[in-house]
């Protein structure tokens, strides 16, 4: 299947910074912006200015079919991928010297930790969308989905544009190949001994991987491990002693599978990643088509038909969650003149039909009634689309909550402590680096004027004794 969307800026983490600003405006008549019919718009001479990123064309594209009279003017950015900071530099710049006229009404953003930041100090900058949308259309967004779109006082500055829930991706002939009529592993311990039964028996197949520069997000988020969990106003738990956090390691680390069947080649490598070989790996949603059956040829890809969702593992505590990578959010700006038709426009990127069903590459609505629709196309892309689609509805509603909302990245913390540690030669392990790992975690929080929560001795001596 033919994607077009741009992989990197969709799963918002990019591997370089490639699209520099760049205006597209829309012809049209100055009528009013038409939002979803709850939310009031008045017509206005003065265009809504919309940033979006490239990946999210095809929605202008489907708004403007559907509104072809929107008087809008398309503004193509980076998305604020890979913690560019673009929005959080314009804005602080903007705050000191006044907000131009050319500044967005509505912005696309793919970084989830972003909204919290800019809705609360310094910024400050985010409508509260709760006087605007419907409190219908809120509580119609999958599962935990909306925590990562409140702030610590209860605003709510952001609607979600998709999920990019954690679900265990299978090649379908691979695994009939080699485990039979044996039921797909519902446990990390089951896809550990799977792993080591591919170790033994098939050298060269995988069942997983650790050298992503977010793979936190399916090992700790995926298991409860509270390394960003929100416990009060700014006030954060981050405890790599807690049992999840203990747990997963110890499995995972005496699997002796660390660099063999669980990889340390990044799915997105300049050499290529041998998704062919992978017989199973837990990932978000877009794995599917971004990953797997990305219209290379094998060793790098699979056909289409080749893959299939399945529920995420429960975690080693024995819950039914999953951890997330990428989505996005519809941010609307607290200085625009037109704050009510802005916030309409948000409601409809993020909610309507006519946007959302553009194809299944641009990832699974998180407004859960659109949803049916979307899984119904899965027939001609992956294995089993029964099971794949009532998977991803599944992985969508089991997202925890305990990880954010925060103004920080624990990908980024991953990426520069425990990364280059278990690629290493020798390699390290998750448990030696996981102090390493937390203590970034705590650094971000205390720099952004949090207070932490931690029964680690590290974190409470600020590295000091216990580390």
């Amino acid at each position: 299947m033919k994607s077009f969307f741009n992989l990197e800026s969709w799963r918002g983490r990019s591997l370089r910074n490639r699209v520099a600003l760049a205006t597209v405006v829309v012809a049209g008549l100055a009528l009013a912006v038409p939002g979803a019919s709850t939310a009031t718009t008045k017509s206005s001479s003065k265009p809504l200015i919309v940033w979006i990123d490239t990946s999210r064309i095809p929605y202008e594209q489907a708004y403007m079919k559907a509104n072809p009279g929107a008087n809008i003017k398309w503004v193509i950015y980076n998305g604020n991928e890979n913690g560019t900071g673009v929005l959080q530099s314009k804005f602080a710049l903007w705050n000191r010297i006044g907000w131009p006229s050319v500044a967005p009404d509505v912005m696309f953003d793919s970084q989830n930790y972003d909204a919290v930041q800019l809705g609360t100090a310094p910024y400050n900058d985010l409508l509260n969308l709760s006087k605007y949308v419907p409190a219908s259309v809120l509580k119609g967004y999958a599962g935990h989905s909306m925590s990562a779109c409140t702030t610590p006082s209860g605003k709510i500055v952001c609607l979600r544009n998709d999920t990019a829930a954690d679900v265990l991706w299978v090649n379908q002939g691979l695994y009939t190949k080699f485990f039979g009529k044996a039921p797909v592993p519902t446990t990390w311990s089951g896809i550990v001994a799977d792993g080591q039964m591919l170790k033994k028996s098939h050298p060269g197949y995988t069942v997983g991987d650790i050298g992503d520069e977010f793979d936190d997000d399916f090992i700790y988020w995926g298991n409860g491990c509270p390394l960003d969990k929100v416990v009060g106003a700014n006030t954060v738990e981050i405890d790599p002693t807690n049992l999840a956090c203990t747990k997963i390691n110890n499995l995972l680390d005496n699997s002796g599978l660390e660099g063999n069947a669980i990889t340390t080649t990044y799915v997105f490598a300049a050499g290529g990643f041998p998704a062919a070989k992978v017989v199973m790996m837990v990932g978000p949603l877009w794995y599917g088509t971004a990953v797997f059956e990305n219209g290379k040829k094998a060793p790098d890809g699979v056909p289409n038909g080749t893959m299939a969702a399945y529920p995420p593992p429960l975690s080693v505590l024995g819950q039914p969650i999953t951890g997330a990578l990428g989505g996005g959010l519809w941010l609307v700006s607290s200085h625009s003149s037109q704050p009510a038709a802005a916030a309409a426009l948000a409601e409809y990127m993020s909610t309507s039909p006519k946007v959302q069903a553009v194809g299944v590459d641009a990832g699974l609505p998180d407004y859960t009634p659109d949803q049916a629709a979307y899984v119904g196309a899965f027939g001609s892309v992956f294995a089993n689309p029964v099971t794949s689609g009532k998977a991803w509805e599944t992985a969508a509603a089991e997202v925890w909550n305990g990880w954010g909302p925060t103004p920080w990245s624990t990908d980024a913390a991953w990426a520069s402590t425990v990364v280059p540690g278990v690629t290493a030669t020798p390699p390290s392990t998750l448990g030696k680096q996981m102090n390493s790992f937390a203590l970034a975690l705590a650094n971000d929080a205390r720099l952004a004027g949090w207070t932490v929560k931690s029964t680690s001795k590290c974190i409470n001596s600020f590295g000091g004794s216990g580390c």
